[in-house]
């Protein structure tokens, strides 16, 4: 198994759940609360954690009470969290209304915004002990590129799910070999309009000539993927849609899990659909990611 390093964020998760989203202004009821462990990058740590892979996780989290309960939870599971730093700025927070299955989302960074270049440089054995390192976009750009060309200075497999996609900009892009983001994310990447999976696999084609690979996430079609010099259809496992939140962290963590492995692209994005297809029929982000025992 090779090592995996996911340098990102840490939250704490308010989901409310709610027949449907209010208008501005409008109050509507909700039906049930939690308060869940989550974070893109903490998401797709727990997955690679609790799927038995080999995984650090490089964050920030405040002094509080959310910080402590976020590290613990993700060490009970597996990870190596010995790197995340604590800074004076609250933890970040995540208010999440989930509505039909679907998600809107509201972050306040917090302490991820903590996390400088300085401190990549501060923990370069990190990358020259990881094999795959997975970045996401919610901590500092500068932040993100640095850990980026770290990486690849240490020949490192660089891993970029970018998200949120407005912080994004092209000049990542020659650090990154593999790359995950939905059709949303990747036509504004690429500057394409892409609504039909017949688009999709021309956006998987034309990161593939930049060099990069390229698996675009699909929602409920499933994702497109580029291999042996085509671009490949893998549909979504049949699932019980409760709550998407943390759908795509998992699948991410899922499949560089089986890539560590030595599993081809194909087998990995298909045991990665599996993982995913598990976490939507739970509610919240961490506590809906499964153990490996439940992908067997």
């Amino acid at each position: 198994m090779k090592n995996m390093l996911v340098v990102g964020s840490l939250n704490m998760d308010m989901v409310i759940t709610v027949e449907r989203v209010p208008h501005l202004g409008e109050t509507v009821s909700g039906d049930g609360f939690m308060m869940v462990p989550g974070g893109k990058g903490a998401n797709q740590a727990l997955t690679m954690a609790r799927l038995s892979g080999n995984v650090k996780m490089l964050g920030c989290v405040g002094k509080d009470h959310f910080g402590a309960e976020l590290t613990a939870f993700l060490k009970e599971s597996g990870v190596d969290t010995s790197p995340i730093m604590q800074s004076h700025k609250n933890t970040g927070i995540a208010l999440i209304t989930v509505s039909g299955g679907d998600n809107m989302i509201v972050l306040e960074k917090g302490a991820n915004h903590a996390l400088k270049p300085q401190n990549i440089c501060e923990n370069e054995e990190l990358f020259r002990w990881a094999d795959i390192v997975v970045l996401q976009l919610e901590i500092p750009w500068e932040t993100v590129v640095a850990a980026a060309k770290t990486a690849k200075q240490n020949g490192c497999t660089v891993l970029l799910n970018p998200a949120p996609v407005e912080n994004f900009k092209d000049e990542i892009l020659p650090f990154v070999d593999i790359i995950v983001p939905n059709e949303h994310e990747g036509g504004i990447i690429l500057r394409k309009e892409i609504k039909t999976k017949e688009q999709a696999k021309a956006l998987v084609a034309e990161f593939a000539e930049k060099g990069i690979h390229a698996v675009v996430t699909l929602g409920a079609d499933g994702c497109v993927y580029f291999d042996a010099g085509e671009c490949r259809h893998q549909p979504a496992a049949k699932a019980n849609v409760v709550d998407t939140t943390a759908a795509g962290d998992s699948f991410i963590g899922g499949m560089c899990v089986a890539l560590c492995e030595g599993k081809p692209i194909d087998a990995a994005i298909e045991f990665a659909t599996k993982v995913a297809s598990i976490v939507v029929s739970r509610k919240g982000a961490g506590t809906s990611i499964p153990w490996r025992n439940e992908i067997n």
